[in-house]
């Protein structure tokens, strides 16, 4: 499975049974995705 994150977008790439887990792992972190796909600053 393949996962591609940019600024606005996540694109998951792969079988449906991998995709379906992704989601369900990405679900669980409770961090919203808008914050997730945001751009990282670094100190």
């Amino acid at each position: 499975m393949k996962q591609y994150m940019t600024n606005n977008e996540l694109r998951l790439v792969g079988k449906a049974w991998e995709i379906q887990s992704q989601l369900r792992k990405l679900s669980g972190m409770n961090i919203p995705l808008q914050k997730l796909l945001s751009p990282q600053k670094s100190k």
